[in-house]
């Protein structure tokens, strides 16, 4: 037999580790499907008229991947954002959760600006511990291309503080390092009115 037929057939490994590559693997083929299925039709429904200082709220799902090149770490969660916006140019807040398949959350939030299609996050992010990492906290800063209803950027992870746990009396545990991944988010924006009412930008009518 083959070693890659062998590879095939192998049992699965029922080990917290196990599981994570056998969810990582499940989904990494389905989550740009997954995500065009849903921002394509908005996109289609989509007012293209020029917002002029409007204030809109938008919510959606977040998918990362990090380590593309070696053992790809799959984030899956949700992403909502608060811009004011004149035409092509935005400035807001964004707040981001994720729960990360080498089994740690991580929440993120700061400010972003957007300039017709490009725009780019500054934040704080913070990776809660596991078995083998410090929690962590750090700065992010993400570059991104929005087309409304979805964007693709790429993040960049940077901690505050050493990797630690090499001290007397301290864990073997040390902080998450430097990472950089590949970022898809869905959009569903509501303008926000005066008032303090919602109103969906798609036309449904």
């Amino acid at each position: 037999m083959q070693p890659a037929a062998h590879a095939r057939d192998a049992p699965f490994e029922d080990t917290p580790q196990g599981i994570r590559v056998a969810i990582r693997d499940a989904m990494l083929p389905r989550l740009l499907p997954a995500l065009l299925l849903v921002t394509v039709p908005l996109a289609a429904r989509a007012d293209p008229s020029l917002p002029n200082d409007e204030r809109w709220f938008s919510v959606g799902p977040l998918v990362s991947i990090e380590r593309i090149a070696d053992e790809p770490m799959v984030g899956l969660g949700l992403e909502a954002t608060f811009n004011a916006v004149d035409e092509i140019g935005a400035l807001g807040l964004f707040g981001q959760g994720q729960w990360m398949t080498d089994g740690y959350a991580r929440l993120a939030g700061g400010v972003q600006g957007t300039l017709l299609f490009t725009g780019v996050e500054l934040g704080v992010y913070h990776q809660t511990g596991t078995k083998d990492f410090l929690p962590t906290t750090g700065l992010q800063i993400a570059p991104y291309f929005t087309f409304v209803y979805a964007s693709v950027g790429v993040r960049f992870n940077i901690p505050l503080s050493s990797k630690g746990g090499h001290g007397p009396g301290e864990p073997r545990r040390v902080r998450h390092g430097s990472e950089v991944g590949l970022v898809l988010t869905g959009k569903f924006p509501f303008k926000v009115s005066n008032h303090s009412t919602y109103n969906s930008s798609l036309r449904w009518s």
